[in-house]
């Protein structure tokens, strides 16, 4: 066993506060830096002192314990907070006990918003001990610009200053965890083949965009920790003349083509509109002068049997069957590639009775089609897969010992003398 050498005393010592995001790791190396840092300054054995701070760090946890959460759906328009009670002594049970949609244009910044939450009866009934915020735009450092709305949401400062533990998630990442917690009956599988345990898994969630997350393992964590992608706006890559006629378009259109262009609901205008242009004298005059959005494209080829519209439909399915098979090649995931978003389950009926995805995701002609039949493919068919993800995440920051609390209590308890109360040593 170690032990430490030197001078000085507790009272002497300087603190440095560690990162309140630090927290995100079950043992951030900051923490355990730093209060090895005051072990030294006390003359403490190292491996004694660890024990000791850990059942500090724990009891200071469990006397706080509330199973309360909070989650976020951001977008341009609302904002819809919900609150949850977790009943987490034996299986997870939840109850959603308030739900509310606050229009952002009501309110100057995110601040203003929860803050007219905070005011709600039931919210001061139940605080919170969590918060999982889902936004739509890109995160970095627990804080997110909005991408259509003039708001930072930064999850940090949320935490110094209203006292919960908050992260912010982008709304694709969300999706992610929700992956990790649905089950049998929320998804068929299109490849059916087994799943390595924690193997990589990649997702791809075909809505008014494209969504691309990435799922590894992480021991820290004990689960999937979600990596979010811009993916979907790397360049499109044509297979075959149609392809290759369709990029032509919608690069003359754009300037460039990428895969988001296509593979989802916007992709299906872009794609209906090349088709116009294809064979014109073979078409009925009708087709070639009708304008439509997604739903009616969705509509026309699903309920109507529109010609036109299965062929834009049967397009972009190829299509996204083969970026799913890129990201299962990118990743190696054995763990599946899973098709979410709100297309997926709209299409899944042609999905299965064509069979163009699957043969697009194989591709049978590639020297990797050895691999990518080994890889599962999953439709998800969960509507809600947001709010799972966001749930999740909130549930595993209110299990997670919060050391930014931990390591003020350790140091408290050492001032008191009383470190090794709820040690074991």
């Amino acid at each position: 066993m170690s032990e430490f050498h030197g001078s000085g005393s507790l009272e002497s010592f300087t603190l440095s506060r560690p990162s309140i995001g630090s927290w995100r790791h079950k043992k951030s190396n900051l923490y355990k830096e730093t209060l090895l840092d005051v072990a030294q300054s006390l003359k403490i054995n190292a491996v004694d002192f660890n024990a000791a701070a850990d059942a500090v760090a724990a009891h200071q946890q469990t006397e706080e314990q509330r199973d309360v959460l909070l989650t976020a759906d951001i977008g341009g328009t609302n904002c819809r907070f919900s609150l949850w009670q977790a009943n987490t002594k034996v299986d997870v049970v939840y109850d959603e006990v308030f739900t509310k949609t606050y229009p952002t244009s009501q309110y100057k910044t995110f601040e203003d918003a929860f803050e007219a939450l905070m005011a709600e009866p039931i919210y001061r009934a139940n605080p919170p001990a969590s918060a999982a915020l889902a936004c739509a735009g890109f995160v970095q450092d627990n804080t997110c610009d909005m991408t259509n709305l003039s708001w930072t949401i930064a999850g940090d400062d949320l935490t110094e200053k209203y006292g919960l533990r908050v992260a912010v998630l982008n709304d694709f990442e969300a999706a992610g965890y929700g992956i990790t917690v649905i089950s049998e009956n929320d998804y068929v599988a299109l490849n059916d083949v087994p799943a390595a345990p924690q193997g990589p898994r990649a997702v791809l969630g075909p809505g008014t965009g494209l969504g691309e997350a990435q799922l590894i393992w992480d021991d820290r964590f004990e689960g999937y920790k979600v990596y979010a992608s811009e993916g979907a706006h790397s360049t499109f890559a044509p297979r075959g003349d149609i392809q290759r006629q369709l990029h032509a378009f919608v690069e003359q259109k754009f300037g460039y083509c990428e895969v988001e262009h296509l593979a989802c609901g916007a992709g299906l205008v872009n794609i209906y509109n090349f088709l116009r242009t294809v064979n014109p004298s073979g078409r009925p005059q009708s087709q070639l002068q009708q304008e439509r959005d997604p739903p009616s494209i969705g509509m026309a080829a699903m309920q109507e049997g529109d010609e036109l519209c299965l062929e834009t439909v049967d397009l972009m399915l190829t299509i996204l069957g083969a970026e799913a098979g890129h990201m299962g090649i990118r990743l190696l995931a054995s763990g599946g590639v899973y098709l979410t978003g709100g297309i997926t389950p709209k299409f899944l009926d042609r999905i299965q009775e064509t069979g163009d995805l699957l043969k697009t995701f194989m591709q049978p002609e590639s020297r990797f089609h050895s691999l990518l039949k080994t890889l599962p493919l999953y439709a998800v068919t969960h509507e809600r897969l947001g709010v799972l993800g966001t749930r999740e995440y909130a549930l595993r920051l209110l299990k997670t010992p919060d050391v930014t609390k931990g390591y003020y209590a350790v140091v408290e308890a050492a001032r008191r003398g009383d470190l090794f109360k709820h040690g074991t040593v």
